[in-house]
């Protein structure tokens, strides 16, 4: 993965050319897999006076070649090519081993825009996207006089001045991912030591039934070599303290259908030593874990090692089709400055010394944003009825009305994900520090709407001006080294992510903003359900103030790099604590170096100095609390303050 350079502001899509699109997108579904892509149907109106079709030849040259399954196809801005809808894709003729070549009548007096994919095909038709060209602007073919032209390109180097490819993995639309994940610090439990080795054993992932569109991977997290591969013939070498996350793609029709055998082999004989089989239909939930034993495979009905194994499933964004027209998932161009974001808006507030604004209130986010912070970070829960607002905790301390508490003991912590939206904006809201107990106005009880607990994000999308980013956090609870989680979660991790994601996609384009996640599995989740805005995996990292989660991903900052390689994610949060030592200047090269943006957050960025010297490191942007108190003095304005600058973010607006 590369950065790309700051580039000319975009075209925006008016709300006629959204509404065609997706008319078209529907009737597109409907035609049959043989009349995919053929083109010629799908040619514009007559051709005004003076602009003739025109055939135009299109050959591409691979670096690498394709697999006997894939395919190479051609999407664009003009009917002719699909107006970026994957069903009505162009598809290309393999000339070679690596040259590909199509040829389409297009209208002469026009520049069109267009990008190549590489697809496969599932028995029923569908397309999964495999890879794609994701340069920030799509390809331009210029005008052309002549009656026959020719263009020749390389996949995935739309600039002929930069040689780097831009290519990334699609999204999902009606495929599904299923990941086994290998990530904690004790799978096994050992019944036959002499037989099985949980220390040196390889593991493989092997279909029962193969269907079309059916494919496994995996990722074996190692610095700069965590990317997702085809599992070797007697499977991936595995020891404790591995973090091995296998990544199945599968048609949606076949999902309940499909089964697996795990395979476990001998690292030093490649003997196999036993398997265990899982169906999909154990997948009850959108994450959860499961049970299996490990069956010898000289000794039929002998079990060698039970396992306990996690696993997330991954479905489609529910609510409409995205396109391949702009992406923003790896837009972060390098020549940015170090960015200011404040912590919760203008900082937290549930504390000794607290700022004027409430945290995670429109008014916190205003008052960084007049103190020339670039973006905003804030948290984001869902109701028990499914809409999606802003606070920090899992849980709420409150009290009936009417009830006189002068002890802690006396309230009643309750969780967001258990209330109504229309309840929670009457709860009394309280808060112990040092000990004594302070009560807050309530939602409904404060007269200033912008001063108002709980807002609704599309509240804060659409109230906040663009100028000013967003690192949209997706609250989910982690569990802990030594048992427990955070907080229960009964919510549907799947449903969560769309209901966020169809308010920010709505209502958050045209403006910088990023998600982020200390749940490992939620950055998965927003990664491939969504082409539009970057991801980002939050971290605690190595630290003495918390507890360390159970999941090896989150435990370092090396771990957490790995981890954004793997799924390609655009970076990472990581916790200040990681960057005090010597090495921390490296750390973060090292992070540059695999393309990825590191924005450190945490209490010891709370200073000029220290927000200064995370700068000099080479932190991407540092979040801090009291934007008022802390933002560098020589700072004038935020650096999205610029018409220039927003109109590289009108390309999100679908409507």
């Amino acid at each position: 993965m590369s950065v790309p350079m700051l580039l000319t502001p975009l075209e925006t899509q008016t709300a006629e050319e959204h509404k065609e699109n997706c008319a078209s997108y529907v009737e597109a579904t409907a035609i049959s897999t043989a009349n995919y892509g053929t083109g010629n149907e799908l040619l514009e109106a007559s051709p005004s006076a003076g602009c003739k079709p025109t055939l135009r030849q299109f050959n591409v040259r691979l670096q690498t070649s394709l697999a006997a399954e894939e395919q190479l196809a051609l999407t664009g801005d003009v009917k002719a090519l699909g107006e970026w809808q994957l069903s009505r894709c162009v598809p290309l003729d393999r000339l070679d081993e690596l040259s590909w070549q199509t040829t389409v009548r297009l209208q002469s007096c026009r520049q069109i825009e267009y990008r190549y994919f590489v697809y496969v095909e599932d028995a029923a038709g569908h397309k999964q996207i495999r890879r794609w060209e994701t340069n920030f602007k799509p390809r331009l073919l210029l005008p052309s006089p002549d009656q026959e032209s020719t263009q020749l390109d390389i996949f995935g180097v739309a600039n002929p001045e930069d040689a780097t490819a831009q290519v990334h993995r699609g999204w999902l639309n009606h495929e599904a991912i299923v990941q086994l994940k290998f990530n904690g610090e004790k799978m096994f439990q050992v019944h036959d030591i002499e037989t099985f080795d949980p220390q040196h054993v390889r593991l493989k992932i092997v279909p029962v039934e193969q269907t079309r569109g059916l494919h496994v991977e995996y990722s074996k997290q190692l610095y700069g070599q965590s990317q997702l591969q085809a599992q070797p013939a007697h499977g991936v070498s595995y020891t404790k303290g591995d973090i091995v996350i296998f990544h199945i793609t599968l048609p949606l029709e076949q999902m309940m259908l499909q089964s697996f055998r795990l395979e476990c082999y001998s690292s030093e004989s490649d003997e196999l030593l036993g398997s265990a089989t899982l169906n999909a239909s154990q997948l009850t939930g959108s994450e959860g874990l499961l049970q299996l034993h490990i069956e010898s495979s000289s000794r039929p009905g002998e079990t060698l090692a039970r396992l306990r194994l996690p696993y997330v499933l991954v479905q489609p964004y529910q609510y409409s089709p995205l396109d391949f027209k702009n992406t923003y998932a790896h837009y972060w161009p390098s020549s940015w400055p170090n960015l200011d974001v404040g912590h919760r808006g203008n900082g937290k507030s549930f504390i000794a010394e607290a700022p004027q604004e409430r945290e995670n209130t429109i008014a916190s986010f205003l008052s960084a944003h007049g103190h020339h912070a670039d973006m905003i970070e804030l948290d984001v829960h869902l109701t028990a009825d499914g809409v999606p607002v802003i606070y920090h905790d899992f849980g709420l301390r409150t009290a009936p009305p009417g009830k006189q508490i002068e002890k802690p003991d006396q309230l009643e912590y309750v969780l967001i994900k258990d209330i109504n939206y229309e309840l929670l904006k009457r709860l009394r809201i309280f808060s112990v520090i040092n000990g004594k107990v302070i009560e807050y106005p309530s939602h409904n009880a404060e007269p200033r709407p912008k001063h108002r607990i709980f807002p609704r994000l599309v509240e804060v999308l659409q109230q906040l001006p663009r100028s000013l980013g967003i690192d949209v956090e997706i609250k989910w609870p982690q569990r802990r080294q030594g048992g427990g989680s955070e907080a229960e979660q009964t919510i549907d991790k799947n449903f969560f992510a769309d209901r966020v994601l169809h308010e920010v996609i709505q209502y958050g384009c045209g403006r910088p903003l990023i998600f982020s996640s200390f749940d490992a599995d939620m950055c998965t989740m927003l990664r491939f359900k969504q082409n539009l805005f970057p991801v980002m995996f939050l971290t605690q990292g190595e630290t003495k103030k918390w507890q360390a989660f159970s999941d090896l991903r989150t435990r370092n900052f090396m771990a957490a790099v790995n981890n954004a390689q793997a799924f390609e994610l655009a970076g990472t949060a990581p916790h200040a604590e990681d960057f005090l030592g010597e090495n921390a200047a490296q750390l973060l090269k090292q992070a540059r170096d695999q393309g990825q943006i590191a924005v450190i957050w945490g209490d010891d960025c709370n200073s000029r100095e220290r927000v200064k010297y995370f700068t000099q490191i080479g932190a991407t942007a540092t979040c801090y609390d009291r934007s008022d108190l802390n933002m560098p003095e020589s700072k004038q304005r935020a650096f999205f303050n610029s018409s220039a600058l927003l109109a590289e973010f009108e390309g999100q607006c679908r409507i």
